[in-house]
């Protein structure tokens, strides 16, 4: 089985590419895409860059060239969830956009895409539940821009999600084109408040680990299939 697992920054990457074994590197659109194996599986890893065209385009380029049959997207959001705390785990049971507001678009939707919101695949769900105590599964929204105290208020009210990035929602929406499933595997390294920057600068680390050590117990559960 072919994985493909994609994140945004370095710090996110870093210990997946540490464990990949008989690596080798493929440089495509600027990007290097490692492939290894991990637990029996073959496993194609790269850093996709920040924002939703790089999310979307790298995502794309794992199934095209890659033959992604499955991606994982892992990394870090802003939490926007007062009952989750920063090291908590979002597994993305729902993925949408947050930053739409047009009068031709369906319920917060682009013409065409499902009316409601992109969905975690059900079977990667199902073999997330019992890998941690830190696991919460919900609503993920996506938008480019870096949610700060003053935005909060407003994307919960509409949306009452767990978490914000500015990736997610791209990737499920090439994914879907693709008919690949896809599971977002999210990490809280802020509470997307006043405070986010500099929570984000200290608590990036170790809390793109708590995402990763997910990913590894999924990647496992996979190989065993």
């Amino acid at each position: 089985m072919k994985i493909g697992i994609m994140c945004a920054t370095q710090q996110e990457l870093e210990p997946l590419l540490a464990r990949l074994q008989n690596k080798r590197e493929e440089v495509r659109l600027m990007r290097s895409f490692v492939t290894g194996e991990y637990a029996g599986l073959t496993v194609t890893a790269v850093i996709g860059g920040v924002g939703k065209v790089n999310g979307a385009i790298t995502a794309q380029t794992l199934i095209q060239d890659f033959g992604a049959e499955k991606i994982l997207f892992t990394g870090l959001a802003g939490g926007l969830d007062d009952t989750i705390k920063i090291g908590d785990v979002v597994i993305g049971a729902e993925v949408l956009h947050h930053d739409l507001d047009m009068k031709l678009m369906e319920n917060d939707q682009f013409p065409g895409m499902p009316t409601d919101y992109f969905r975690g695949d059900p079977e990667l769900l199902e073999l997330c539940r019992g890998l941690g105590d830190n696991l919460r599964f919900g609503r993920i929204v996506t938008g480019e821009t870096f949610i700060t105290a003053k935005e909060r208020d407003g994307i919960i009210e509409r949306f009452h999600p767990q978490c914000v990035d500015m990736e997610s929602a791209a990737v499920a929406q090439v994914c879907w084109f693709f008919r690949v499933p896809l599971l977002v595997i999210r990490a809280l390294s802020d509470n997307a408040d006043e405070e986010v920057e500099g929570a984000y600068s200290e608590n990036g680390q170790w809390t793109s680990v708590s995402a990763l050590q997910v990913v590894f117990r999924l990647l496992e559960a996979l190989g065993k299939q």
